[in-house]
């Protein structure tokens, strides 16, 4: 998992639409489902129709934003047995995707254990395929906004909210605090990856946009020794109305902290776990996450309020990587003010050195041309989701082809054949695998799916990004925060390697 990192690119969940194939109707009791298609990009602001979705800002050119495009052109919609095979009987094609980009299916033409794939082909000046895909297993499908990465000419705009005000924060956004005896640091945080901070107390750099649209957590520290901030001190959630500009002369009022009813606590990991400087403490306020306290890998104690009324759950957040294979770690714990400790270990995780792509191999319940043989690096049952990615050259290594597949977790994972590529696999570029252990409520799913795209790679540039999927699950901010919320109220552990 990224820990807290809200895409800044978007879409929301549409789950009305037509187009699709009417024929072999099953009976009523079988779900029907959207997939909504957009296509990610940048254009000036001024070419940006009224109503149309504005993501945030363009990182490279301020005159730009993030947008989209309905995508009707240049993909397909693939229905796969659990072999990977295509039922060709049930596949949409792009001739017959409606200008609207909006496909529907039923989940009744995908067979148990089958898969439901978005193909974008990519034919360059040759007319010979790239292919990038994105598949899911039946028991995962659900209403979606997929993004396809081919330039949608002449196309409508995707229609939405301008995010910017929840995605673009200020330079120049501050406020200040009444100077504490002893303290020596100062932080701000707007949200669980929003944040600043100032060793004195006055015009305290705030990571918000202006004006602010809600609290900001400040956490005070006597002690801050090379760059660590240990030793909390005073706290307070601050209204938005405290945050000012400081290139304006406006009014400025100093806000008063507290330091009642501070608790120590302590923290360890098992002995292969090796944390980062990106752990933490986050308290949720306001049905929002903030960064309470950083947790430092050689200082074994934090500190929390367990009865300050302005928060109403305490969260531990680790990352890391393991000693003995390289896996790295992202999980969420619940703290519990009447332990005296957090405690992390891991399901079991072995080295990956013999992950590979194999030919002709069985597969659970069928035969596979091609799988990716997890080579018992993990045990499938300590897991709830996988996410299965390689990227390859085909053909004399003349062909591009990427897929990423969410299933139920297994030792060989078939790949999902192409309707426009028949593999010829000429060289493996990479192996990706993820893994989450949680109980998998829809919301932990869809996060999970939705936290390995680079929207705003993919928008700005076209590239996609290590653990990153070509094609993948978009969802705005405000769904983002909701779902990295929900996570937040249970344990859950992301694991990923690649080879």
């Amino acid at each position: 998992m990224k820990k807290a990192i809200l895409p800044s690119l978007v879409a929301t969940f549409l789950l009305s639409g037509c187009g699709g194939s009417d024929s072999s109707s099953p009976g009523p009791s079988t779900p029907r489902y959207n997939w909504q298609i957009i296509q990610l990009q940048t254009l000036k602001e001024s070419d940006v129709k009224s109503g149309c979705v504005i993501y945030g800002t363009s990182e490279t050119d301020n005159s730009r934003v993030i947008t989209a495009s309905i995508a009707n052109t240049g993909y397909n919609v693939l229905f796969h047995n659990a072999d990977g095979s295509i039922i060709e009987e049930h596949t949409i094609q792009a001739a017959d995707v409606p200008s609207n980009g909006i496909v529907n299916f039923d989940s009744g033409w995908v067979p148990d254990e089958g898969y439901v794939s978005l193909e974008e082909v990519d034919r360059n000046l040759s007319g010979e395929p790239d292919v990038y895909m994105y598949s899911v297993q039946k028991q995962y499908l659900g209403n979606k906004v997929l993004n396809v990465r081919s330039s949608q000419t002449g196309s409508n705009c995707y229609a939405g909210k301008d995010y910017r005000s929840v995605t673009d924060f200020s330079d120049t956004a501050a406020l200040s605090v009444l100077q504490e005896s002893g303290v020596s640091y100062y932080q701000t945080s707007y949200s669980a990856d929003l944040v600043s901070g100032h060793d004195l107390s006055a015009h305290i750099p705030v990571r918000s946009p202006l004006p602010a649209v809600k609290d900001t957590l400040v956490t005070a520290f006597y002690s801050s020794q090379n760059g660590q901030h240990t030793d909390l001190a005073y706290f307070g959630f601050l209204e938005p109305s405290y945050v000012y500009d400081t290139d304006e002369n406006n009014d400025i009022v100093a806000a008063s902290l507290s330091n009642a009813d501070l608790e120590p606590m302590y923290w360890q990991v098992a002995s292969n776990l090796a944390v980062d400087d990106g752990s933490s403490v986050l308290a949720i306020h306001n049905n929002n996450s903030y960064q309470w306290q950083t947790l430092y890998k050689d200082v074994d104690q934090f500190t929390i309020a367990p009865n300050y009324d302005q928060v109403s759950h305490w969260v531990g957040l680790f990352s890391g990587t393991t000693n003995d294979s390289n896996w790295q770690f992202n999980s969420v714990m619940a703290i519990n003010a009447d332990n005296a400790a957090l405690d992390l270990e891991l399901a079991e995780l072995n080295s990956i050195d013999n992950l590979d792509l194999i030919e002709n191999c069985s597969v659970e319940l069928s035969h596979a041309n091609h799988c990716i043989d997890n080579a018992n690096s993990f045990n499938s049952s300590d897991f709830a989701l996988q996410r299965s990615q390689v990227r390859l050259r085909s053909h004399n290594n003349s062909r591009t082809f990427y897929q990423s597949i969410y299933a139920a977790p297994k030792a060989q994972q078939a790949l999902m054949q192409s309707s426009a590529l028949e593999l010829a696999t000429s060289q493996i570029d990479s192996i990706e695998i993820a893994l989450i252990d949680s109980e998998l409520s829809a919301d932990q799913q869809n996060y999970f799916m939705a936290n390995f795209i680079d929207s705003r790679s993919i928008a700005e540039t076209g590239t996609v990004t290590q653990y990153s999927d070509a094609n993948g699950l978009i969802l705005n901010p405000t769904e983002y925060e909701d779902l990295y919320l929900e996570m937040l109220k249970d344990s859950a552990t992301i694991v990923q390697n690649a080879k």
